[in-house]
């Protein structure tokens, strides 16, 4: 019986791990690693199984695909964590698809626009004030092709800014979103209620029709909705970038942001 055993053993350790994917050259913990990595990732094609059952059962050409760029990252000499971050990127970036409703969202750029950019942010967060200029960069780049949607996305810990969302939604109704926006985001550090009815009047807003709307239930459930689909996209932090659909989780960066709608635009009819 031990010999069977050990004979069994033997024919199981010889078996490839993951077939389909050329694991040759990797030492024993390379190899390990990369197994547990696809044993705790979900597969493309069937959410309810392991990137690991997929790739042994052959079922799912994009599980393969993922196991062999994590093969390639491991020989290109990233570390274990490195490799994590890449296959995840990759992941991400062309396996996960979000949709958003934008019927109602502050939106800018042209109607037919390939690239959707769609932003969660928070108006007293210092990072999401960096986008502002990040986002101008990026449009004025992409004329043609670049539209930006913004979504609200206040935290509790931010004592303005869900009052600043509310004044932001209200100016929209007067098409005068953008420019509040602007103001908002130039002035973070010294918001308050009195400091947003100032840029209402300065935007030449009607200011008995703006102070109507900030306090209009609809407002808050709309802001509500905005919260309650970031959660559902996995929202990691503000600013929050999904771009076609996609969580983009690279530098926010004019360049980087521009990059990968470069790729996108070459894979876009």
């Amino acid at each position: 019986m031990p010999a069977l055993l050990m004979l069994a053993s033997t024919l199981l350790f010889a078996s490839p791990p993951l077939p389909g994917v050329d694991v040759k050259n990797l030492d024993e913990g390379e190899l390990a690693g990369l197994v547990t990595l696809l044993d705790e990732g979900a597969c493309p094609c069937e959410p309810q199984k392991s990137l690991l059952q997929c790739v042994q059962a052959k079922t799912c050409v994009e599980a393969t695909a993922l196991a062999s760029y994590g093969v390639t990252k491991i020989r290109e000499g990233m570390s274990a964590d490195q490799v994590v971050e890449a296959v995840v990127k990759k992941y991400v970036e062309e396996y996960v698809l979000y949709t958003f409703d934008v019927s109602r969202s502050p939106r800018k750029g042209p109607s037919d626009a390939k690239i959707v950019i769609v932003e969660f942010a928070d108006f007293e967060c210092p990072h999401c004030a960096l986008m502002v200029d990040v986002m101008k960069a990026v449009m004025a780049k992409h004329p043609q092709d670049v539209a930006v949607v913004f979504k609200q996305f206040p935290l509790p810990h931010h004592t303005q800014a869900l009052k600043a969302s509310k004044a932001a939604l209200a100016a929209h109704r007067q098409g005068k979103f953008w420019d509040m926006h602007d103001r908002i985001f130039a002035n973070q550090a010294s918001l308050s209620d009195s400091k947003l009815e100032t840029f209402a009047t300065e935007l030449g807003l009607d200011l008995a029709r703006f102070k109507k709307d900030y306090d209009d239930p609809t407002v808050m459930s709309e802001i509500a909705a905005d919260k309650k689909e970031a959660m559902a996209a996995n929202i990691m932090g503000t600013p929050a970038l999904y771009i076609n659909g996609r969580m983009y989780i690279d530098e926010k960066s004019p360049e980087k942001i521009s990059e990968y709608i470069l790729r996108l635009l070459k894979t876009t009819p």
